[in-house]
């Protein structure tokens, strides 16, 4: 987009000038507003605009002031108000030849072209010697699609001055929009061995070869027009745009900002400027952006959805990002079919806050059963260390016991105590619950041997006495003699003499 003239021609004070501002005098704000722009610090647009509106409330009938009030709000992005301010100036002075040609510019720039070249073919049937409206005449043409008049108004330059850069430019520019892309290298080429130095020829031949898709060439016609003018507005903002479609932001904050040095209020530069931001993920100063690009803009479309994609995509912020577009469906009321890709986008970010929420539902019941096995698993440790407390007790008073030792009991618990002792030392409450299954198993197996085995400390069973030998039975008395039959004699003793024989010694 070819700008405005970057020289104020109304910057010459009104009157002779008072000791302090009086803001019930139209001299004196306009003064303050030329002040303001003027400032070698900091120069104050928002500051400089309101004196210039001020001023004009004051005096309606002040041309230059309604024109610097569009030089002004222009530097802002504001170019409604632009558009509104130099058709006053104009009206204000139907000569003002620099409140036409912006006026002009400005037309074009907000899609108004054929308005554009209504305006400057009626001021150039009066003033056919002005080759500055003329240049801008032949691209409100071409922006209107009027080629063949374009065209005609070039071949009067060049029958003037066969080598005319800025005709060449402007046939370059020609060809360009008719999509004859290599004639348009043709007469960019012609421009430039004209004028060498000429930043625009390049940053335009750059743009050719993007359309061509060569973008390094394009990269190298950009570039070779920054470093001739490094305040090349197109330049900057051409290659700002081919840096952030590639993902490089750091290179299209360098150029945006650049750009936004040469023209401080360009709305375009603040959108470029936003997306390198968020590609950096200083995602505040791009909503901030956003923001001011609304206040100034507030019928842009693009900002307000590349700042619900920004909240939406990026902070996660779906409730702001809905607001966006709800503050576009506000701007565009009554205006908007059912089909418009608004509502689209607002059941998308509906859509992602659904799914968003159930992430976050999921995200919290995960938690929840985190922290209730947590706890679980606690209680279970708590349960382990005192389970082991009491083996280490048991094997203490029953390790040794022969029915604990021979049965096992001795052997298994010691193994599982000093497993448990580990995993209670490591902390490892996780393994508790592996732990205990050992010990629901040991425990009641070693309360079944327990009763097999003496209290500790009590004295040793007296071992059983003998069973008393059974006394010997009394000798049996010889039987007396049968007594025999009345008078009969006794029987007779052994032969006397006769001895019972004598075992032999051993």
């Amino acid at each position: 987009m070819k700008t405005t003239t970057t020289i104020l021609l109304s910057l010459a004070l009104l009157g002779c000038p008072k000791s302090g501002l009086n803001m019930e005098d139209p001299g004196s704000t306009f003064n303050e507003g030329v002040r303001q722009l003027q400032n070698s610090g900091q120069v104050n647009y928002d500051e400089a605009y309101r004196m210039f509106t001020t001023s004009i409330n004051l005096d309606p009938s002040q041309a230059k002031a309604h024109y610097n009030a569009g030089w002004t709000a222009e530097r802002l992005g504001r170019m409604t108000d632009a558009e509104r301010h130099y058709r006053d100036a104009k009206n204000a002075d139907p000569s003002y030849a620099a409140a036409i040609s912006n006026l002009g510019l400005v037309l074009t720039a907000n899609g108004k072209s054929g308005e554009a070249a209504t305006l400057y073919g009626d001021f150039l049937a009066s003033n056919p010697g002005d080759t500055a409206v003329q240049s801008n005449y032949i691209e409100a043409l071409t922006g209107a699609g009027q080629y063949d008049k374009a065209v005609t108004q070039i071949r009067e330059i060049l029958r003037k001055d066969k080598n005319n850069v800025g005709a060449y430019r402007n046939l370059s520019r020609v060809y360009f929009a008719k999509g004859q892309h290599e004639m348009s290298q043709l007469c960019a080429e012609k421009a430039k061995t004209l004028a060498e130095g000429d930043s625009g020829i390049y940053n335009n031949i750059g743009v050719t070869y993007l359309v061509m898709d060569d973008e390094q060439k394009a990269i190298l016609e950009f570039k070779t027009a920054l470093k001739l003018d490094p305040t090349n507005y197109s330049a900057n903002m051409n290659l700002g745009y081919v840096a952030i479609n590639s993902g490089d932001y750091d290179l299209g904050h360098t150029t945006f900002s650049a750009a936004l040095q040469s023209q401080p209020g360009s709305i375009d530069a603040k959108l470029g400027m936003a997306i390198a931001l968020r590609g950096r993920q200083e995602y505040d100063q791009a909503a901030k952006l956003y923001d001011e690009i609304i206040s100034a803009d507030p019928m842009n479309q693009t900002a307000y959805f590349n700042a619900a994609t920004l909240h939406e995509k990026y902070t996660k912020d779906y409730s702001r990002a809905g607001k966006y577009l709800d503050g576009f469906v506000s701007v565009n009321q009554n205006q908007l079919s059912p089909s418009h890709e608004v509502f689209e986008r607002k059941a998308s970010i509906d859509k992602s806050q659904a799914a968003e929420d159930a992430k976050k539902a999921d995200i919290a019941r995960k938690k929840a059963e985190a922290k209730e096995r947590k706890n679980r698993a606690g209680a279970t440790f708590d349960k382990l260390k005192s389970e082991a407390a009491r083996l280490e007790e048991i094997l203490k008073k029953y390790g040794t016991c022969p029915a604990m030792v021979e049965l096992g009991g001795t052997e298994q618990g010691e193994m599982v105590l000093e497993q448990s002792q580990m995993v209670i030392q490591m902390e490892e409450v996780e393994d508790a619950g592996d732990m205990m299954m050992f010990y629901e198993q040991l425990m009641p197996q070693l309360e079944q041997i327990i009763p097999q085995c003496p209290e500790p400390g009590s004295a040793p069973a007296a071992p059983a006495e003998a069973a008393a030998p059974a006394e010997a039975a009394a000798p049996a008395e010889a039987a007396a003699p049968a007594e025999g039959a009345e008078g009969a004699a006794p029987a007779a003793p052994a032969p006397e003499g006769a001895a019972e024989p004598t075992p032999d010694s051993p």
